[in-house]
């Protein structure tokens, strides 16, 4: 790919040369209809073109080319015009006039131009070349390659069958290909790369990269960030991967070697085997399927491990490893390096200004005065009408005609097969019914027994092929025995023999045709499977993370109060201050060393409130006494962590430290038909409005909408007998993020 030729490579000096100035220009609009497209950026704020053109003659039978210089309006005009803020080239030729049915002209850029303008780029025959740009560009080619190099920006280009190289750039990139090579080096950013066939090769990426092909192989090496691909049929090799993994194959195999693991990875295969080296020193939750899984021992490990199967924690768990297999074997490795892991990488992508990758028809009108932006529209989830388009109304069209034409076909001459008193038309129809169950048998037979087993996809069509003819070919010759080896010859139509090879072929052709739209329909349904599953860690990982802020919150709040107190009572009272200091790292090992857990059980809980309250009742004395009352069985009931213990200090803050004496704490605890009632009361003064609405009891709020929804309330009653009530479902099913 890097030995695209360019334009004065091919032809030496060019035919022809325009500079012009780029003040006011902010885009480029190129098309030629057959020819190479180089555009390179430079420092100058001129556009310099440089055309390179040739002809080939049937005289020479095409084979030797001829420097063109001059451009004739009737044979090969060139127009290069300015329009409003654009440079407009055009050069196609004008195929009504005689001369050329009988010969080729070919007409190549160069270009050089401000690396911040953007371009519009169209050639039927050529390659397209980009280095040293900036900005947005779209560029695409019936058959050329596409090459990009130490390039920023935003870039969408596409090639009816060339090879597409992108090296040394920074920025948003889509390109795609029907067939031809893709090779990602040394870049940054967002990139896509898609091919309906060639092999997709990857190294040295930062940022994140889709790359998906039909048949090929995927190769990718030294990739930190987010890595997804696929491909219908090849294999794909990883090495040192760090961040998050998405491969995915349909029969082949995958071999992965995993630096670290940043949320998630996924690897999936359908019938091939895998091989995953991973960081099996960090904390994974592990779900593996597939016909034969193997990994060494673990040292720490709790779940579930079977023959096929492996789930649960590794190291107390973390990011999501998923590998399936389907009749494949799965084997897991540790990953083993000279160098030491490094960090988990977070991409953060680079704002470059976007343009809309439209065509400018008309010059652009100067920028309105910025205002403040429309008020926002409820989204009412009503569906707008579709756009007008005469493509989908023929396709639509074309559908219910043949269905209807096909289904009144079938119908209509089923019943005269039956009306008929022609022996032959009897015959027929049972053939026809012979020939479809041979067809349905063998796509049976195939999809639940054959298709794990058969890699490639060209072999998954020929044993489709084979197993149809085979069971059609066995029907066939049981109706020839029993019903029309008795048909007198001389009743056979003349085309027996043709009808007959059509008869045969035919449910072949029905057999591709339902295991190409079975084929397409697995692959969605796989896609929407996966995206589904990273929606799920992604909303887990946001729970996550804010159970954490709201607990990060709240464990500080009384530390300084308790330091001071020790400190006083250091030289006090020695014996009371190590009691109250032992008190202290007993609760801290609650909050920070115990468990990675947001849920735990009652009796725990009230282990953390019972020493949260020894600690305060050595700062106040007498003035604070504390009861708890709760039902046994409810001891073992799991709730989230830290869901009392705010409610407590709140209630010394708020309501203990206002009393002389005699302050009295008491929490209940009991079980009602469908809910667990949690009452904090206090003897103090009546709480505040400022203090219901205050940022302890929102947190609090916060906590049981993030993990029960609507179906726990939190009360506050000031009237008779003060107190906070907490109301959580019986019914909870509990999940941990860990």
């Amino acid at each position: 790919m890097s030995t695209v030729l360019t334009p004065d490579q091919q032809l030496g000096a060019p035919s022809k040369v325009v500079t012009y100035p780029a003040e006011g220009l902010k885009y480029l609009q190129l098309e030629t209809l057959s020819g190479n497209v180089e555009l390179i950026g430079h420092d100058e704020n001129a556009i310099r073109v440089e055309v390179f053109a040739s002809v080939r003659s049937l005289l020479s039978l095409f084979l030797y080319q001829e420097p063109v210089t001059e451009f004739p309006s009737d044979i090969n005009p060139l127009v290069m015009t300015i329009v409003g803020e654009s440079l407009k080239i055009t050069a196609r030729p004008n195929y009504f006039n005689p001369y050329n049915w009988v010969h080729f002209h070919r007409t190549s850029f160069r270009i050089f131009l401000p690396p911040s303008l953007h371009s519009f780029i169209k050639t039927y025959g050529g390659h397209v070349r980009l280095q040293h740009l900036s900005g947005n560009h779209k560029f695409d080619t019936w058959g050329g390659h596409l090459l990009l190099l130490h390039s920023e920006g935003n870039y969408l280009g596409k090639t009816m069958g060339g090879n597409i190289e992108v090296a040394h750039c920074q920025g948003n990139i889509e390109l795609s290909t029907f067939g031809g090579k893709v090779t990602v080096s040394d870049n940054e950013g967002s990139i896509r790369a898609d091919t309906k066939g060639g092999n997709v090769i990857i190294h040295n990426h930062k940022g994140k990269i889709n790359g998906s092909t039909w048949g090929g192989n995927i190769e990718a090496t030294n990739i930190t960030g987010d890595l997804e691909c696929s491909t219908s049929g090849g294999n794909v090799r990883l090495r040192h991967l760090n961040g998050n993994i998405g491969a995915s194959t349909r029969g082949g195999n995958i071999t992965a070697e995993v630096t670290s693991i940043h949320q998630y990875s996924w690897f999936d295969t359908s019938g091939g085997n895998i091989k995953v080296a991973l960081p099996l020193h960090q904390g994974l939750d592990l779900e593996v399927v597939a016909g034969r899984v193997r990994h060494p021992r673990f040292q720490d490990f709790n779940g579930y491990s079977s023959r096929s199967n492996l789930r649960g924690k590794l190291n107390g768990g973390g990011p999501n490893v998923t590998i399936r297999s389907f009749g494949g074997r799965v084997t897991l490795s540790q990953y083993q390096s000279g160098t030491p892991a490094p960090a988990p990488y977070s991409y953060v992508p680079t704002d470059y200004p976007r343009h809309p990758f439209t065509e400018p028809n008309t010059p652009t009108p100067p920028s309105p005065t910025p205002s403040a932006p429309p008020p926002a529209v409820p989204n009412n989830h009503e569906r707008t009408p579709s756009p007008f388009s005469l493509e989908g109304m023929l396709i639509a069209f074309l559908f219910c005609l043949f269905l209807g034409y096909g289904l009144s076909g079938v119908v209509y001459f089923s019943l005269e097969f039956f009306r008929s008193h022609n022996i032959l038309s009897t015959g027929i129809f049972f053939s026809n019914i012979a020939n479809s169950l041979g067809a349905w048998l063998a796509l049976q037979i195939f999809i639940h027994f054959l298709d794990s087993k058969v890699h490639f996809p060209w072999a998954k069509y020929l044993t489709v092929i084979g197993l149809t003819f085979l069971f059609v070919l066995s029907f066939q010759t049981v109706i020839g025995i029993f019903y029309w080896s008795k048909i007198p010859v001389a009743s056979w139509p003349s085309n027996v023999k043709s009808t007959t090879i059509f008869y045969l072929i035919l449910p072949q052709i029905v057999s591709c045709a339902y295991l190409y739209y079975w084929q397409r329909t697995r692959q969605i349904t796989r896609k929407i499977s996966e995206q589904e599953y990273q929606l799920l860690n992604l909303e887990k990982l946001k729970t996550k993370a804010q159970l954490n802020a709201l607990e990060a919150r709240i464990n500080p709040h009384f530390l300084y109060n308790s330091l001071n107190s020790i400190a006083g009572l250091v030289h006090l009272d020695p014996d009371k201050a190590e009691e109250m200091t032992i008190q202290l790292s007993k609760l801290f090992r609650y909050t920070t060393g115990r468990t990675e857990a947001y849920s735990h059980s009652i009796s725990e809980e009230l282990d953390v409130v019972k020493s949260y309250l020894a600690i305060e009742q050595m700062r106040f004395g007498n003035r604070l006494q504390f009861k708890v009352e709760v039902q046994p069985s409810l001891l073992d009931v799991k709730i989230p962590r830290f869901l009392l213990q705010p409610l407590v200090e709140n209630a010394i803050k708020h309501g203990i430290s206002q009393l002389l004496d005699h302050g009295i704490i008491e929490i209940c605890i009991e079980r009602t038909s469908s809910h667990i009632l949690f009452t904090i009361h206090d003897n103090g003064p009546a709480f505040k409005e400022e203090i219901a609405s205050g940022y302890g009891l929102r947190s609090i709020r916060e906590k049981l909408q993030l993990v029960y929804g609507d179906k726990a309330t939190l009360q506050i009653q000031n009237s008779d007998h003060k107190a906070v009530i907490i109301s959580l479902p019986r019914d909870h099913e509990w999940t941990d993020w860990k």
